[in-house]
C-alpha cells in the first residue's frame, strides 16, 4: 500500500503550478508590453527621419524638388546596426529622389491611394472631385532585395502641392533589443523560480514547525497524560485540530476515570465476597461432612459467580459503541421465551403470581446484551416482590419502537432516589432483599447502548414499581 504523500509534498506541489503559471503569464505580459515600447520608440524614430526628409522639399516652378545633398544623404544612411532606406514623390507618382525601388506603401493602404479624378457627365461644370490621402503616417513591414523592413509613410502639403516621404529600415536593432529583453525576462523568472524554490525549502518547514513541536509535545507524553493543549501555543490554522484533540483528550479521561472508579467498585464488592467464600472453605475442611457448610459454600460461590457476571456485563454495555458495528435483528419475544422456565420456578417458589403479555417484535442489538437486560430487570422484581405478590412483563412494539415493562408491587422506590438506583453498587436505604446494586446500572448502560432509553414509574394502581424501557424497533418483515 502505497504511503500518503507528506504535508510538505502536497504544499510543494500545490503551489508548484499557480507559481509557474503565474511567471509565465506574467513574463508573457512584460514581453509583449516591452515590444510594444520598444517598437513604438522606434517607429518615432523612423517617423523623426521622415520628417527631416520632408523639410527638404522644395516648390520649384514645374513642381516640387527634393534639395537633399550628398552629405545630408550619407547622414540620413548612417546607423551602426540597420541600413536606412527612403523614397520620395509627389501626389502625380513622379519620383523625387532616394531609392526608386523602395516599395510604395499606398498600395497597401486604400486610404493612402493617389487621388482619382471624378469624371462630370454630359455638360454638367462641375469640379473634379478626388479622394483626399492620409494625413495620418502608415507604418508597415515590408520586403525590399530579400530583407525585412520596417517603413513609415508620410503625407505633406506643401502650397497646395502634396509629397509623400517613405523611409524604412532594416530590423536589427529591433531584434537585438527584443533578444536582450527577453534574456532579461528569462533570467528574472529564472530568479524569481529559484527565489520560490528557496522560500519553499526554508519557509514550508518553518510554517510546519508549530505541527513538529506539537507532535514532539505529544511524543514525549505519559500514556496517563490526557490534559488538554493550550490553544494559545498553536497558530490558528491548526486551532480546530486542537479543539477536536482536546475534546478528545476529555472523552479519554472520562473513559479512564470510569474505568478506574469500576476497578475500584469492582476490587471493593468482590473482596467482601471472597473473603466469605475463603472462611466457608476453612470452615469445610474442618468439618468435611458437614452439609450445612457445603450448601453455605454452594450459595457463596453462587453469589461471586452473578456478581462477575454482572461485573461482566457492566464492562460490556459500558463499551456499547461496538454494538451499532456489529448488531444483528434479535427477536425479543424468542428470547423471553428462552427464560421463562428460570422465573416460572422462582415465582412458584415464592408464591408470586406471574404474568407474561409478549407480542413478536424484533429489535437491532446484541442478543446476549438484550439477554442480560431483561434477566436484570425480572430479577430485580421478582427479588424484591414479597410471597403472594404479583409480577408483570409485557412487550409490545408500535410502528417506530418496541416497550418493555416490567412491573410489580413491591415495596417501590421512592421518586427522590429513582435516579440514583441506576449508579453502580447503589442500594437504597428501604431496600430489603440482598443484592450488588449492579442490575439497574446494566440495563441503563445496555439500553443506552441501544439507543433507547429506561425509566423507573409508579404503577397505575399506585402499588409497586414499574421500569419502563423503549427501544427501536426493526422492521421484521423478513422474519
Amino acid at each position: 500500500m502505497t504511503a500518503p504523500p507528506s504535508l510538505r509534498h502536497n504544499l510543494l506541489h500545490t503551489l508548484a503550478g499557480p507559481t509557474a503559471l503565474l511567471l509565465l503569464a506574467g513574463g508573457a505580459i512584460a514581453y509583449g508590453t516591452a515590444k510594444t515600447v520598444v517598437n513604438r520608440a522606434y517607429d518615432q524614430n523612423l517617423l523623426n527621419l521622415a520628417h527631416g526628409v520632408a523639410t527638404h522639399v522644395r516648390p520649384v516652378p514645374d513642381g516640387l524638388a527634393l534639395g537633399l545633398s550628398p552629405e545630408a544623404v550619407v547622414m540620413l544612411r548612417t546607423d551602426t546596426e540597420d541600413e536606412i532606406f527612403f523614397r520620395v514623390r509627389d501626389e502625380q507618382g513622379r519620383y523625387l529622389g532616394g531609392d526608386a525601388d523602395l516599395p510604395q506603401l499606398d498600395e497597401i493602404d486604400e486610404l493612402s491611394a493617389l487621388p482619382v479624378p471624378y469624371q462630370p457627365l454630359g455638360e454638367e461644370a462641375a469640379a473634379t472631385a478626388v479622394r483626399p490621402p492620409s494625413t495620418k503616417p502608415i507604418f508597415r513591414d515590408l520586403q525590399h532585395h530579400g530583407q525585412a523592413l520596417r517603413a513609415v509613410r508620410l503625407y505633406r502639403k506643401l502650397e497646395r502641392k502634396g509629397v509623400y516621404v517613405t523611409v524604412g529600415e532594416t530590423l536589427d536593432k529591433r531584434r537585438e533589443a527584443m533578444d536582450r529583453l527577453l534574456l532579461g525576462f528569462v533570467s528574472a523568472g529564472a530568479l524569481l523560480l529559484l527565489a520560490a524554490a528557496v522560500a519553499a525549502r526554508f519557509g514550508i518547514p518553518s510554517g510546519l514547525a508549530p505541527l513538529e513541536r506539537l507532535a514532539g509535545s505529544l511524543r514525549k507524553r505519559s500514556g496517563s497524560d490526557l490534559s488538554p493543549i493550550d490553544p494559545a501555543t498553536v497558530p490558528d490554522e491548526i486551532g480546530e485540530l486542537v479543539a477536536a484533540l482536546n475534546v478528545l483528550f476529555g472523552r479519554l479521561r472520562e473513559f479512564s476515570a470510569q474505568q478506574r472508579e469500576f476497578l475500584q467498585d469492582a476490587a471493593h464488592q468482590l473482596r467482601t465476597p471472597l473473603a466469605g467464600l475463603q472462611m466457608e472453605l476453612e470452615l469445610l475442611e474442618s468439618k468435611p461432612l458437614d452439609d450445612e457448610a457445603r450448601s453455605r459454600l454452594r450459595q457463596s460461590v453462587g453469589r461471586i459467580t452473578r456478581l462477575a457476571n454482572q461485573l461482566l456485563a457492566l464492562a460490556r454495555a459500558e463499551a456499547g459503541g461496538r454494538v451499532v458495528e456489529t448488531s444483528t435483528p434479535v427477536a425479543v419475544d424468542g428470547l423471553i421465551d428462552d427464560m421463562v422456565e428460570g422465573w416460572l420456578r422462582i415465582a412458584d417458589q415464592r408464591d408470586i403470581d406471574l404474568g407474561i403479555h409478549r407480542r413478536p417484535v424484533v429489535v437491532a442489538g446484541d442478543p446476549t446484551l438484550l439477554q442480560e437486560l431483561i434477566a436484570n430487570l425480572m430479577d430485580n422484581a421478582l427479588k424484591y416482590t414479597a410471597p403472594g405478590g404479583r409480577v408483570t412483563l409485557r412487550c409490545a412494539g408500535s410502528e417506530n419502537e418496541v416497550e418493555l415493562s416490567v412491573t410489580d408491587d413491591g415495596p417501590g422506590i421512592p421518586e427522590a432516589v429513582r435516579e440514583r438506583v441506576f449508579e453502580r453498587f447503589y442500594r437504597h436505604p428501604g431496600a430489603r432483599a440482598s443484592g450488588s446494586g449492579l442490575g439497574l446500572s446494566i440495563a441503563r448502560e445496555i439500553v443506552r447502548s441501544h439507543g433507547g432509553s429506561i425509566v423507573i414509574e409508579t404503577p397505575a394502581d399506585g402499588r409497586g414499581t414499574q421500569v419502563r424501557v423503549r427501544l427501536p424497533r426493526q422492521n421484521d418483515a423478513g422474519r
